[in-house]
């Protein structure tokens, strides 16, 4: 029998699942681990402000019960900057000081490069919002990024926000087809050492947009 699917908002409870999959896809498509082994340092920094105030139109996927892939989606550009802030201030250093994360480094001096060698953006005044989709593998191909981004794109047009962005590279081909289909186009585009040591070459980061309303 085919899975059953059932898409539905993101929510605090989610929070553990969701930094399981966001660590174990973020290396274009697969695991952290080799620039960023910490998991839960991870999961703080990139999925704990969407559930913590800074998200509201953040969706997940499951098939047959268990969450598969999400979306992650930031509205209000400010609202998620203080969601961070409280983040790093109130989780993220009280951890690493006390010693509760188990390998924070790697990952700090990644958080370095990438403020270093950062892409491209959009105007932020045009497009305020922006999004983060992942799904593990064995939820890929069968369809299920296409509906999440509708949701998405739909609560964005519910609460006004005038457009989205989304920054991703050129190794993301399947990602960027699925988003070329939903409305995005590359507006901005820059070859960046980031991940030299990783991949052994520098990488292009593109930064996509779309109007909603």
């Amino acid at each position: 029998m085919p899975p059953q699917v059932l898409y539905r908002p993101a929510e605090p409870r989610d929070e553990r699942r969701l930094g399981e999959i966001a660590h174990a896809t973020a290396y274009f498509g697969d695991p952290a681990t080799r620039h960023f082994p910490d998991e839960a340092l991870f999961a703080d920094l990139w999925v704990r402000p969407y559930l913590r105030g800074g998200g509201g139109a953040s969706f997940v996927v499951e098939l047959d019960g268990e969450v598969q892939g999400y979306l992650l989606g930031a509205p209000d550009p400010a609202a998620y900057r203080r969601a961070v802030a409280w983040t790093v201030q109130g989780r993220v250093l009280p951890r690493l000081l006390t010693g509760q994360y188990r390998r924070p480094w790697p990952g700090l001096l990644y958080l370095l490069r990438a403020a270093l060698f950062n892409g491209p953006h959009a105007d932020p005044a045009l497009f305020p919002a922006h999004l983060h989709l992942n799904l593990l593998p064995a939820a890929r191909g069968q369809g299920l990024s296409g509906p999440l981004l509708d949701l998405h794109l739909a609560r964005l047009a519910e609460l006004g926000v005038r457009g989205v962005q989304l920054s991703t590279t050129l190794e993301n081909t399947a990602a960027l087809r699925t988003y070329r289909r939903r409305g995005f186009v590359v507006v901005g585009a820059r070859r960046t050492p980031l991940w030299t040591p990783w991949l052994g070459r520098p990488a292009v980061h593109v930064v996509l947009t779309r109007p909603v309303s």
